[in-house]
């Protein structure tokens, strides 16, 4: 079963929400935690917690974001993070709770943006302040070129951005490496990035651990690999790697 079928016929199952090919290493894993409301997260000891690697399988898998099938961006990243919004939006806003199921299914009600985390009515949810921040600037130059407001450059952005996640379980910093050759659910995701880089009409751009993606050697120039030292920060500004790619990639395409 690929990637897409896989997650489209998940349902979120407690205690442990997770594929149930990886349940068996992940549970077996020490530095698993496992919440599952807003009110018990605010009242764990790992609450704010710096460094905090647990990870969060009360949490829905985001393995992937955006419409898959029609993306010609992929940007390749290590896992979700963690913030208190995640679980105050998963458990207190089913409008939230609903578009990350919708996601998975990869289906979205008419008239929505398929890349979630950058529809603004998501704006108070800290993966739209990520991924509008390190958008910004690209979103503003496109705003130009097209000569449309800010809001539409973003919307139209949206349309052709995926991003995929090596690791689909949120933590607030990762420490489960170990775990990267073991999952069914990272060896989907990086079957369907090796299919899109053969394919090579979309371009990637892996921002974090390259190595760990294991693409092809020869994968040509629409796949961007961020070194070490970019990979830090992960800029997708207008100068930066990523950012450069993006904007030569949609200003080529036909308005």
């Amino acid at each position: 079963m690929n990637l897409l079928e896989t997650w489209k016929k998940w349902t979120p199952s407690p205690p442990h929400l997770v594929l149930n090919q990886d349940e068996e290493f992940l549970t077996k894993n020490p530095d698993k935690l496992v919440v599952y409301n807003w009110k018990s997260f605010l009242q764990d000891p790992c609450f704010g917690l710096r460094g905090d690697k647990k990870l969060h399988l009360g949490l829905i898998p985001q393995p992937f974001v955006g419409d898959l099938k029609r993306a010609s961006i992929y940007i390749l990243l290590l896992n979700p993070g963690l913030s208190p919004s995640d679980y105050y939006g998963e458990y207190r806003v089913p409008e939230f709770r609903s578009a990350l199921l919708n996601n998975l299914k990869q289906k979205w009600p008419s008239g929505r943006t398929p890349f979630l985390f950058l529809d603004p009515r998501f704006s108070w949810h800290e993966g739209y302040k990520w991924w509008n921040e390190k958008l910004l600037g690209v979103v503003e130059e496109l705003a130009k070129f097209w000569n449309v407001p800010l809001a539409e450059a973003r919307r139209k952005l949206a349309g052709q951005l995926a991003s995929i996640e090596l690791f689909p379980y949120h933590s607030k910093s990762f420490g489960n490496h170990n775990l990267l050759n073991k999952l069914q659910s990272t060896k989907l995701v990086r079957n369907f990035v090796y299919d899109q880089v053969k394919r090579g009409k979309a371009i990637v751009i892996v921002t974090r651990k390259a190595k760990e993606w294991k693409l092809p050697k020869l994968a040509g120039s629409r796949v961007i690999q961020y070194k070490p030292h970019e990979a830090r920060a992960a800029h997708l500004t207008p100068k930066s790697p990523g950012g450069e790619a993006i904007l030569r990639h949609l200003k080529s395409l036909q308005p």
